[in-house]
């Protein structure tokens, strides 16, 4: 599992903004749902939304791994959004990267779900 936890500076993304992580791996968005905790219940309910949008499937069907093999979603979740964070803090202040099966998933701080997937390096 690789976790990167990163304050918004611009570093680790392509010219386009999408992710290079590990550097030699290029990454493009598949799917981006932005959440609102007054609205969606948790953040586990968002992501998996996120996913199931980039794999285009069912959420009920994304079942191996569960997201709470993967990562810590309460973590995240109490980082970031909860009642102690003020939101003028959780603007831009950073986010956390994830692997999910073949997808990386990018949770920031402003309530963005980034899910990317690989793409071969272009060649010139």
């Amino acid at each position: 599992m690789v976790i990167r936890v990163t304050k918004n500076d611009n570093r680790g993304t392509t010219s386009g903004g999408d992710p290079t992580f590990d550097g030699d791996r290029h990454w493009q968005q598949a799917a981006q749902r932005l959440y609102e905790p007054d609205r969606d219940g948790g953040l586990t309910t968002a992501i998996v939304f996120a996913i199931a949008d980039a794999a285009d499937v069912l959420p009920s069907e994304l079942t191996s791994p569960t997201l709470y093999e993967t990562v810590d979603v309460a973590g995240i979740e109490q980082a970031f959004f909860s009642s102690h964070t003020d939101v003028t803090d959780r603007n831009g202040a950073g986010s956390v990267d994830f692997r999910y099966t073949e997808y990386l998933v990018t949770v920031g701080s402003d309530g963005w779900i980034r899910v990317h997937e690989r793409t071969e390096p272009e060649t010139v």
